[in-house]
């Protein structure tokens, strides 16, 4: 039996540095959804880590409780007054606001740990907690709460790659489902790809561990007693990483829609794989279906093939089809949407590339596009290489919207890169090419997938917001192409019409947002004090030390 460390203990999730990201919809939340508990707009998804952490955590003290600080604004003080213990966790993106709380924690005596993916030795963070993980909590977090109450804790921890049985367990009841507009579920880790610029191999390793089914079975389960019928992000790093893995999973979620008497509407990170045309992939793609996927997010990056090489993404470039092809088959075979990451300022891409990549883009059936400036992080293949070249110039914020390079392009300058970014945005969401991509994406999904979550969503104000606020009349003016498409698409189901118009309206709501980001980054980039390191391209500056 495990003893007691202490009475309570107090789980804070920091607040984003920012809510100008692509992935926050700050925009669309306030303007269109019902607040949060507390009156702050909802979050798109809940602390899935802390959750989990939250039912690790019930045998060692006798109260517990998660605070979201997105969503909560009560003071520090009030919130964690009589706790023996914190717990905090984040990203790189939550750094600073980390950073504040941490400060705070110790100013009111309480003892701090933090984990997450922030936390490396070199980190700001260090210093100021009591304890620290790195990497995976599970392997190591028995010993240190063992340590302390043996009175021998360490200040750092690293945790390791542990079995599948180990991951942590989230309870739903520890939030309140009705403050987010998603859940969360992650049932893999790891990924075998070998792309430079992602840190996801050396964090969570390459090979695919997954969650028992049980353990799944029992996330969805809970959601469905508790009355979440809305959509669930499986947040796996490639959910189909390991092929063979992952068509056993997909059987497994049809059979838990099955035996709970509900599907939920899912969506997940993967990559184009999925086009192939191995007997694998098509089973794969038969099955994403049946376990009722809405929606897909494809890590693209880029048309340029030598890009593409460079940073050793090859799975994009295997077989005859070109990506735009490979996204439309997708969505034809699968009925789900495409979601596509893109990046510029790879050493292959140039000022003259910028055009390219706005036309490819264009030309696809993906209304939400995440578009970002190429960034170096920590541990990379990209920051090893670039940091021996001397060309890293600031840490990654994280935020991987924000408009900013970390790093001297090859071909062009920071600057120059920045604008062109700017330049991307501004033609990917002007208003006549989002919507084109909108109607491409109405004429390929498949509504069935979608119609007993719709069925339960009726919020009549919301459209009235949609309709009359912000961007209304861009909103109207598409409207007419939208509902040709239901009518022809539905047949004489009305729910099915439902659904095509819903997916419409949903996509004007996430507009709001995009068009808003654009705005930010505009105004950010305007007012840039560039030096002279961020004037002169990587060749340039080369040929400028040959010539000296």
């Amino acid at each position: 039996m495990i003893k007691h460390i202490a009475v309570k203990a107090v789980l804070i999730y920091p607040e984003f540095d920012t809510q100008d990201t692509f992935w926050s919809y700050s925009t669309s939340l306030e303007m269109y959804a019902p607040s949060s508990e507390f009156g702050l707009p909802k979050r798109l998804l809940p602390p899935l880590g802390l959750m989990g952490l939250y039912t690790h955590l019930k045998p060692y003290y006798q109260s517990l409780s998660l605070i979201d600080k997105n969503i909560d604004p009560r003071p520090l003080k009030q919130l964690i007054s009589d706790a023996d213990h914190v717990f905090m966790g984040g990203m790189l993106a939550q750094e600073q606001s980390l950073l504040k709380l941490a400060l705070e924690v110790k100013q009111l005596g309480k003892l701090l740990i933090i984990g997450g993916t922030v936390v490396t030795p070199q980190s700001p963070l260090v210093p100021i907690a009591d304890h620290l993980i790195e990497n995976e909590a599970e392997g190591v977090i028995d010993e240190l709460l063992q340590d302390i109450i043996l009175g021998k804790a360490k200040k750092y921890y690293k945790g390791h790659f542990v079995p599948p049985e180990q991951f942590f367990q989230p309870d739903y009841r520890s939030i309140k489902l009705q403050n987010y507009m998603h859940m969360a579920v992650q049932i893999s880790r790891g990924c075998p790809e070998s792309c430079e610029f992602c840190d996801i191999p050396l964090r969570f390793g390459k090979a695919y561990r997954v969650t028992p089914f049980e353990q799944t079975a029992k996330s969805f389960q809970q959601l469905k007693q508790l009355g979440w019928l809305g959509q669930v992000f499986v947040v796996d790093d490639n959910f189909i990483a390991n092929p063979r893995k992952a068509l056993e999973v997909l059987k497994n979620l049809y059979q838990i829609g099955e035996k709970i008497g509900y599907h939920h509407p899912k969506y997940t990170e993967l990559t184009l794989r999925l086009a192939d045309d191995s007997t694998i992939m098509q089973e794969l793609r038969y099955w994403f279906h049946k376990a009722h996927f809405i929606n897909g997010f494809y890590g693209v990056e880029t048309p340029n093939k030598a890009s593409l090489l460079e940073t050793k993404k090859t799975q994009n470039l295997r077989g005859e089809r070109s990506l735009v092809d490979k996204l439309n088959y997708i969505s034809e075979q699968t009925g789900a949407g495409v979601m596509i990451g893109m990046i510029y300022g790879f050493d292959h891409d140039t000022t003259e590339s910028v055009e390219p990549f706005i036309d490819f883009v264009n030309a696809t059936n993906a209304p939400i596009v995440m578009a970002g400036l190429l960034n170096a992080l920590p541990y990379t293949g990209l920051m090893r290489r670039l940091e021996k070249e001397g060309r890293t110039i600031q840490l990654s914020s994280g935020n991987n919207s924000d408009g900013v390079i970390n790093f001297i392009p090859y071909h062009f300058s920071v600057k120059q890169a920045e604008q062109n970014y700017l330049h991307i945005l501004e033609k990917i969401y002007y208003p006549k090419a989002f919507f084109t991509r909108v109607m491409r994406h109405l004429k390929l999904i498949d509504p069935d997938l979608q119609t007993n979550y719709r069925a339960t969503d009726n919020n009549f104000s919301q459209l009235v917001k949609i309709l009359s606020k912000n961007n209304a009349y861009i909103y109207w003016r598409y409207l007419p192409m939208a509902l040709a498409i239901a009518k022809k698409r539905s047949g004489f189901s009305r729910l099915r019409y439902k659904t095509i118009l819903a997916e419409y309206f949903s996509l004007c709501g996430q507009y709001s947002h995009f068009s808003a980001q654009i705005k930010v980054q505009q105004k950010q980039i305007a007012k840039r004090d560039y030096q002279t390191q961020h004037k002169t391209s990587w060749l340039a500056l080369q040929k400028s030390i040959e010539v000296d």
